[in-house]
């Protein structure tokens, strides 16, 4: 019986312990990555801002099934989205919100996860190529393993968002 107590006290101490560390870290995770692109400004904003051709160069997007793309008549325009279906069957999309001169933002939505947010901005032009950032900030709840797996998931998204970006630059290259 006494064991079972101490065991007790010392699992509620390192639990108190977890949930005071987790209280430390930050409630928001930001990933980024970027690459240079060699072409103009403009043409790169199109080429992101034409959602039809997302699937060529995202990694979200490699290897699913069912990709519907309902693409507002101006580029300009916000409210294009991107919808497709995961291998385990999950419902997916990808909205634009926000579309200006500095770049994109979306509102991601990965199964029935809540939305993350996720843009691309682009930098000025810089001799005869931009600088292009991919974002994706992830608000995390109080719980202990979300805080935990806010530290890693730069690592865990980090190298999809690059080698996006890599087919991204050289699909330019070929335009």
């Amino acid at each position: 019986m006494r064991i079972i107590k101490h065991l007790l006290v010392g699992l509620t101490g390192i639990s108190l312990l977890i949930l005071a560390i987790s209280a430390l870290l930050p409630r928001q995770v930001m990933n980024a990555r970027w690459v240079m692109v060699g072409a103009d400004r403009d043409t790169v904003l199109d080429a992101l801002r034409d959602l039809r051709s997302w699937q060529e160069w995202n990694g979200l997007l490699q290897g699913v099934s069912g990709v519907t793309v309902d693409q507002k008549p101006r580029l300009s325009d916000t409210g294009s989205t991107i919808q497709w279906t995961d291998p385990r069957g999950g419902q997916n999309s990808i909205r634009m919100t926000e579309n200006n001169r500095q770049g994109i933002v979306t509102e991601m939505t990965i199964g029935s996860n809540r939305p993350v947010q996720s843009g691309f901005s682009v930098g000025e032009n810089k001799g005869d190529s931009v600088q292009l950032h991919w974002f994706v900030i992830e608000e995390l709840k109080w719980y202990p393993w979300e805080k935990f797996y806010g530290m890693m998931s730069a690592d865990m998204k980090g190298p999809l968002m690059q080698q996006s970006l890599e087919k991204f630059r050289d699909g330019m290259g070929a335009r």
